[in-house]
Formats: C-alpha cells, sequence, structure tokens
C-alpha cells in the first residue's frame, strides 16, 4: 500500500511509552502530505495515537520523542523542547494532512485526534482501529476514502465507529482474506424543523446514507442488507454513485447472493452510460474494460462514450475505446462477382 515516493515513506513520530510495552504517537513531521505510522518503534509495538495527534489546534505541546518512523526505531531522536535540529521537517498537521496510513497494531485515536484535518482524504486501516475517541473526525470533510482490511477473529470491528464519525460520501475498499468488495456509503445529512405552536423540534434525515450505515449487526456489516439499500440509493442519489456501487459489487462480488447480482446486472445494463462515465471520471481503464465486456453496447452508445473521453481529456480510455470500435464495428468487406 506504500508507494516508493520519498515523502511517503519518511514520516518521523513524537512517541512515548506506555504501560511499559506499547507506543503512543503524539505527534508526526514529515515534509510530504501522507503519514505512514510504522507497526513498532524500538521493539515495541505501535498501538496507538493521542489525542490532537494531527489537529493544528492543540492547546499544548504533545510529550515524547522524535523518531524516524522506521519500524526498528533507529534514526533521529531528540526530546521535545530541547531545540530540534533545523533541518527537522514541519508538524504533519491540520490542513497539511491529505492521507494516513496505520499499521494493524494501532487500535486507538485519542479525541480529537485529527480534528479539523480538513484536507484529509483517504484513511488506511484494519479493522483493529475500533477505539475511536470523541470527536477524533471533526472537521474531516474531505475523508472520502477508506482502504480497511478486516481481521479474522476481530470481534469489535472499527468500520461501523468509522463510518458513524462521516457523514459525507465515503468509498470503501473492503479487504479480507477471502477477497475484497467495494463498498459505497452515500452522504446524508440531518436538518432541524421546529413546529412553534407545539413547541417540538423534530430532526427529518436526507439521503440514503443513513440507511446504509444501519446495514450492522452489531459492529459486523451484513452484505445482504447492505445490497439490499440499493433501491434506496437510486430513489435519492445520482445515476453515477448507484453505477459505482453496482460495479464494485459486481467486479469484487465477496458475498454476494444470487438476487442482488441479479439487481446489480439489471441495473448496469440498462445505464450503461452512466456506468461508461463514473469509468472514465475515476480514470478506470481496467474497469472500462470490464464493463465492455459485461454489457453489450450498441453503436450509438458507443459513440456516446467515446465523445465523453474525448471531452474527458482521457487519452489512454480513448484510445481503447477507438480501437474497439474499431473491432467491433469493423465494416464489412464487399464482395464482388462477375
Amino acid at each position: 500500500m506504500i508507494g516508493s515516493d520519498d515523502s511517503r515513506q519518511y514520516t518521523e513520530c513524537l512517541y512515548e511509552v506506555i504501560n511499559g510495552r506499547e507506543i503512543r504517537v503524539n505527534a508526526c513531521r514529515s515534509y510530504g502530505d501522507t503519514a505512514v505510522i510504522p507497526g513498532e518503534i524500538g521493539g515495541l509495538p505501535v498501538t496507538e495515537l493521542g489525542a490532537y495527534t494531527f489537529s493544528a489546534g492543540r492547546r499544548k505541546a504533545p510529550a515524547g520523542v522524535w523518531s524516524d518512523g522506521a519500524e526498528d526505531g533507529l534514526g533521529l531522536e531528540e526530546t521535545v523542547g530541547a531545540g530540534a535540529s533545523q533541518e527537522a521537517p514541519p508538524l504533519l498537521e491540520g490542513e497539511r494532512l491529505r492521507e494516513l496510513i496505520l499499521p494493524e497494531s494501532v487500535k486507538k485515536v485519542g479525541a480529537y485526534g485529527f480534528y479539523n484535518c480538513a484536507n484529509l482524504e483517504s484513511l488506511t486501516c484494519h479493522s483493529h482501529f475500533n477505539d475511536i475517541g470523541a470527536g477524533a473526525f471533526t472537521g474531516c470533510k474531505k475523508l472520502t476514502r477508506l482502504d480497511i482490511f478486516m481481521d479474522e477473529g476481530e470481534t469489535r470491528p472499527g468500520l461501523k465507529d468509522i463510518l458513524s464519525e462521516l457523514r459525507q460520501e465515503v468509498h470503501v475498499i473492503y479487504r479480507t482474506k477471502e477477497g475484497e468488495t467495494r463498498l459505497v456509503f452515500p452522504e446524508y445529512y440531518e436538518d432541524a424543523v421546529e413546529n412553534t405552536p407545539a413547541r417540538i423540534v423534530s430532526v427529518k434525515v436526507y439521503g440514503s446514507g443513513h440507511f446504509y450505515r444501519y446495514c450492522f449487526d452489531g459492529r459486523e456489516l451484513q452484505f445482504k442488507d447492505y445490497d439490499a439499500q440499493f433501491e434506496n440509493l437510486l430513489i435519492q442519489d445520482r445515476a453515477e454513485l448507484a453505477a459505482e456501487a453496482a460495479i464494485g459489487r459486481l467486479r469484487w462480488p465477496l458475498h454476494l447472493s444470487a438476487e442482488a447480482k441479479e439487481r446489480y446486472e439489471t441495473y448496469i445494463h440498462s445505464h450503461r452510460a452512466e456506468a461508461a462515465r463514473w469509468l472514465l471520471r475515476e480514470r478506470d481503464g481496467a474497469g472500462l474494460k470490464w464493463l465492455l465486456k459485461f454489457s453489450d453496447f450498441g453503436r450509438d452508445e458507443l459513440a456516446e462514450v467515446i465523445q465523453t473521453a474525448n471531452q474527458m481529456q482521457a487519452a489512454e480510455e480513448l484510445s481503447f475505446l477507438m480501437d474497439y470500435q474499431h473491432e467491433k464495428f469493423r465494416p464489412k468487406r464487399r464482395k464482388f462477382e462477375l
């Protein structure tokens, strides 16, 4: 999951030892905008992120010593307040943070851990990450991508807890040892409506995302309930989001029932254009190739998709579509008889 970019590989952590056997990270610094938390520091597992770890609104300086973030704990270390090196990278906090990658060992984040990280877009974690402090994701309105590995035997998987903190649209890569799938949890919002004569304030909820976040039995996601919400999504949300939800379940059919599979297939076959438009916007060439094999595009439909790719300046996808059009609708050779 970690790329080769130096800014992604090098994250220094301000840490302290807790209980004599675990590590709590209280701050990070980096020249990049991605925080990659190591699984170990100094031979001890990193199990916790402290309160206000990535928030720029701390009321007091965090405690601990600095490490270069390598799993063996070696590298730069210095006590906070002892005079940091002039070459030390800046704190990775607030609006600078765009992506966070947590190891399997991290289970907890303290109160307001990501408070007002307004540009945080992506979180990678394990289902062990299930102890979410109060207000941890407050102000994280751009956090729309979640990559989570569901660990076997986990009795309190954290997916539900994370989603309950986020009202915006969230796109989830759901991984298990059995396989993986792609899930969509749409946006929802609440509106207070006052009945002045009766002195009653009622709360109305809008958006299908509210229903999707109830597809859990305890903290376990129920795929049957998740797939059953597709009708609500069709009524309340945009067509491209429905296409994404259907494609995600069909391409990666983890725990997909025959009934739900048929429902998603019917939708894609009758909304090929919306599906292609979403894949083009995502620059998902592999997905576009899958769609063209899955559903039979007519000449006019394919021409519309090609026009969309041209307007989006999706050069790679456009090239593939042109080749596909040429092969599928190749002019028949005329036969001449004497």
